[in-house]
């Protein structure tokens, strides 16, 4: 367990690394765009190190205590943003059909604009072990497109693509059900 005063002192930390996560997008975006494709090493690794980011900014916020409503704002705006960037170049690299990072970009717009229009209803989404579990595949499925070509890369981005859509489904069935029941709650994807 972490010393209080410690977690005071270190309470800035996650969110810093969120900050991070989105300072460096435009680094990404260029390196992106100077690769020759249809992948690129120095792309694949910032990704993945970027996104590891992601991991360490929840684990220190939950161990410091240091959750913050920016927090739960900007970090899951921030995951958003990185795989948009990812995929957007993976499309500019031509690496996958464009089916498959269109529907996840697709899906990612309308949680997004659906989530800040809900908040205004008393509605509360809140990211569940589906949703981590599918953006997680999604982002390694992404750092991978872009560092290779192998098929079994391929197959992991098409199942990726079929757990983002259902872990927005039961987002969307969640919420239908809360709005329904007109009631104010919280809703997971277990919802």
């Amino acid at each position: 367990m972490t010393h209080p005063r410690t977690s005071r002192r270190l309470a800035w930390l996650p969110n810093a690394l969120t900050l991070g996560r989105l300072a460096a997008l435009p680094v990404l975006a260029w390196v992106i765009l100077r690769a020759d494709g249809p992948t690129d090493a120095v792309a694949a690794w910032l990704f993945a190190a970027v996104g590891l980011t992601d991991l360490l900014d929840g684990f220190l916020a939950r161990r410091l205590h240091a959750e913050s409503a920016f927090g739960r704002l900007a970090d899951p705006l921030a995951d958003r943003l990185l795989v948009a960037v990812g995929l957007a170049g993976l499309l500019w690299l031509g690496r996958f059909h464009p089916a498959g990072p269109l529907l996840i970009l697709g899906r990612d717009l309308v949680t997004i604009v659906g989530v800040a229009a809900l908040k205004g209803k008393g509605v509360d989404v809140r990211v569940d072990f589906l949703g981590k579990s599918s953006s997680a595949l999604v982002m390694a499925a992404v750092a991978l497109g872009l560092l290779s070509t192998a098929d079994w890369i391929d197959g992991l981005f098409w199942v990726s693509v079929g757990l983002s859509i259902i872990a927005f489904g039961h987002y969307a069935l969640g919420i239908l059900r809360a709005l329904g029941a007109g009631r104010s709650t919280r809703i997971s994807s277990r919802g």
